[in-house]
């Protein structure tokens, strides 16, 4: 049995077409992931204490967007590593001047191949994932 576990990421956007998306995308690679249709499931999923290992968040959704979520986030997991996946790359940098160490912003639309290199340079520091 393989003792190292594949990263948990935690995906949350309100478009469940795109979170479906990105989920087949990453299992398929062989990454385990969760799902939130929005900020405030995802706040609580990260309440619940799992053990994620990368928060994919859609940027601009209803009730509580992506930026806010992770300011709530930061303060029990400061070192969760974040992916902020949006359409609208001048409202997070209108919003955010500089991103955390850990932090990245990946534009939509994205191919497969995108979203899983930035996903391996925020988990591993490269551009593949950190498997032998």
């Amino acid at each position: 049995m393989n003792s190292v576990r594949s990263p948990l990421v935690l995906v949350v956007d309100d478009e469940n077409p795109i979170r479906q998306m990105e989920r087949r995308i990453l299992e398929k690679a062989g990454y385990r992931v969760i799902e939130a249709p929005g900020g405030v499931e995802g706040v609580a999923i990260l309440k619940d204490g799992k053990p994620l290992d990368l928060l994919i968040a859609d940027l601009d959704m209803p009730e509580l967007g992506g930026d806010e979520m992770v300011r709530q986030i930061r303060a029990a997991r400061p070192d969760l590593k974040v992916l902020y996946v949006t359409a609208h790359i001048d409202r997070l940098l209108d919003v955010r001047k500089m991103l955390w160490e850990g932090e990245a912003f990946l534009d939509k639309p994205f191919t497969a191949k995108g979203l899983l290199e930035a996903v391996a340079l925020l988990l591993y520091g490269t551009l593949s994932a950190g498997k032998s």
